[in-house]
């Protein structure tokens, strides 16, 4: 794109922006945390202590259907950009434009503090004021050698360093500098808890001890008879079984329950933290007298994670220093992605499915604490903020291919309305494949067949209806390929060559040994 183009976007989309000036137009604080199960946080069945988030939830909005890709990156892609991750060029991003740089033409100040995980750095990519670490994941007391501050490399400090509180110390500090500019701002959070390796505080572990001695089948059906108090699904769900990769809790040895239950209490100790920090967050907005006017997004990139091979941890090791490094296991993620099967990198409910917070008291018009049902998706944030926000969307952009958002708009559910898509929500990671259609979804697991389920009716996908329903079934694969070449250029075929974390069976947690 010539100069004189770019600039004449840039001038357009500053007074779009000015026709906002007699409504203040919002802020935008968006939380992506890092491997959270569904029903990982208080307000969506947990016993893990989340009052900050519950606050927020309660004063706001939930939603029952929110989605990702199962997948961190993927999910980062789609969040930032409004398009399919593979349809935006992948991690490179060569084409689409990402919410920062949208808002940053329309006058917003734009900061990140947290997980890249994508090419080059943030700030090549619209943020003003970016702290965090390029990596997909860090060790959270020693960090690593990607840390960076506004472009530049930035030495972890020997001691005193936890990163969730360093992320959310570095977002306060960029809060307080956007007081002293006359600008509606855009902060982007990304925590990498409670992604492996599972390293809690020390005071945050203890708090926990002891809580899951009962095991995870106790744990699991808790949080289930929590949600259904909570009124959390539109109709009611049948509960899972447990898969038979993961053993009864009662059948497993002493030792290995001892292992589950300290690694499950460093989980709760770490998203315990998350809540805290966000609290920190938000009572530094309150302070600037911006809460009301800031649309905050609470979401989750993917499922729990099930991979830690082996689920065996040493007695006598302790996860609160940075050279114990505890991994994830099948049946923890089990537990925390209740009442959903499977998990991260599957497209089924326990892997694609988040809990989803927005909290934003100046424009949302739904009845505080409700509970929207509408599917909607990680690429519906950017067309979203576009629309609140009142900037455009570019054409064209220096050195990119654009092309039209996947996402959509979720303004119609904030004013108490109903979204209604105007196409499929698409699915796909690896081998593990999916199609949301209205009540419908076609979903295929390291890809096997179809299976087609009636989510109106079966949320927990235990009743195939595919032998049914096979004109449905072909009606929406042949839909799923469409969308596919339309984001890929070509027709999916199975990638056999995929590494091992691509594959659904090749790191669950093996406890035959």
């Amino acid at each position: 794109m010539k100069a004189g183009i770019f600039s004449v976007f840039v001038s357009t989309a500053l007074l779009a922006a000015s026709a906002f000036a007699e409504e203040v137009r919002p802020n935008f604080l968006v939380i992506l945390v890092d491997d959270l199960g569904f029903s990982d946080v208080g307000c969506y069945g947990s016993e893990i202590e989340t009052p900050n988030l519950d606050r927020l939830a309660a004063d706001g909005l939930r939603f029952s259907q929110f989605y990702n890709t199962a997948k961190c990156h993927a999910s980062r892609i789609c969040l930032l950009t409004g398009q399919y991750y593979l349809k935006a060029g992948n991690n490179k991003l060569k084409k689409a434009v990402t919410s920062a740089e949208v808002l940053s033409t329309a006058g917003y100040h734009t900061m990140m503090s947290g997980k890249w995980h994508l090419d080059k750095e943030p700030t090549d990519f619209g943020f003003q004021r970016y702290f965090g670490h390029l990596s997909g994941a860090t060790n959270f007391y020693s960090g690593d050698d990607t840390f960076r501050l506004n472009g530049e490399a930035w030495q972890v400090p020997a001691e005193g360093f936890y990163t969730t509180t360093a992320k959310a110390d570095f977002a306060i500090d960029f809060l307080k500098e956007a007081q002293g500019i006359d600008k509606p701002w855009y902060l982007y959070l990304s925590l990498n808890a409670p992604h492996a390796p599972l390293q809690p505080l020390k005071v945050d572990y203890e708090k926990y001890l002891g809580r899951y001695d009962a095991g995870w089948d106790v744990i699991r059906e808790q949080r289930l008879q929590k949600q259904k108090a909570l009124g959390l699904f539109k109709t009611p769900v049948e509960a899972t079984e447990r898969p038979s990769h993961v053993p009864a809790w009662d059948a497993m040895s002493d030792a290995w329950r001892d292992s589950e239950a300290r690694r499950l209490a460093a989980l709760a100790g770490m998203i315990d933290r998350i809540d805290a920090e966000v609290g920190r967050v938000v009572e530094q907005i309150d302070q600037m007298g911006d809460l009301d006017n800031t649309m905050i997004l609470f979401v989750s990139d993917n499922g729990a994670s099930p991979f830690g091979k082996s689920p065996n941890l040493k007695a006598e090791q302790k996860p609160y220093t940075a050279s114990v490094k505890w991994r994830d296991s099948t049946g923890s993620a089990w537990t925390r992605n209740a009442p959903f099967k499977f998990y991260k990198q599957n497209q089924h409910e326990g892997g694609i499915a988040t809990p989803a917070i927005l909290h934003w008291p100046a424009g949302l018009k739904t009845p505080k604490g409700s509970i929207n049902h509408d599917p909607a998706h990680l690429i519906d944030i950017l067309p979203t903020m576009v629309e609140m926000s009142g900037a455009e969307m570019p054409t064209e952009w220096p050195g990119r291919q654009l092309s039209a958002l996947s996402g959509e708009s979720l303004m119609p559910i904030l004013t108490a309305g109903e979204l209604v898509r105007t196409q499929p929500i698409h699915f796909q990671y690896g081998n593990n494949r999916a199609l949301r259609d209205g009540k419908w979804k076609l979903v295929s697991i390291n890809d096997g067949s179809w299976e087609l389920y009636d989510m109106e009716q079966d949320r927990t996908e235990l009743h195939n209806v595919i032998a049914s329903h096979p004109e449905i079934a072909l009606k929406m694969s042949k839909a799923w390929d469409q969308i596919s070449v339309d984001g890929m250029g070509k027709v999916f075929k199975p990638q056999n060559d995929l590494p091992n974390s691509e594959f659904v069976n090749e790191r669950w947690s093996d406890y035959s040994q």
